[in-house]
């Protein structure tokens, strides 16, 4: 018979206790808002520009094969900014941050 009544082990209770949830929340947060900021900088890490987009977060395009080399924002059918990093790839920093690195 299954018994309706869940109670978690001690681990698992002690881990919903913790405050890790609550630094998995503060990291999303963090991520969220550096969604909205895209930094094109040189292979050192030197920043070029930083284009920042108060509304809208940024977004990529996945070519074929899921290589990402566009950003945008917007929607793909109509952009409001796109941009094309031509042989370079858009990636997204630890912090959220989406990067573009020229030589």
């Amino acid at each position: 018979m299954h018994d309706d009544d869940v109670y978690p082990d001690g681990e698992l209770g002690q881990l919903v206790a913790d405050d890790d949830l609550e630094d998995d929340d503060a990291e999303v947060g963090e991520q969220d808002q550096n969604a909205h900021t895209l930094s094109i900088r040189r292979a050192d890490g030197e920043e070029v520009v930083t284009i920042f987009s108060p509304s809208e977060e940024w977004s990529v395009y996945l070519e074929p094969g899921g290589g990402i080399q566009n950003a945008f924002v917007g929607t793909p059918s109509d952009p409001t900014v796109w941009v094309n990093a031509v042989d370079q790839q858009v990636v997204r920093d630890e912090d959220g941050t989406y990067v573009i690195r020229i030589n």
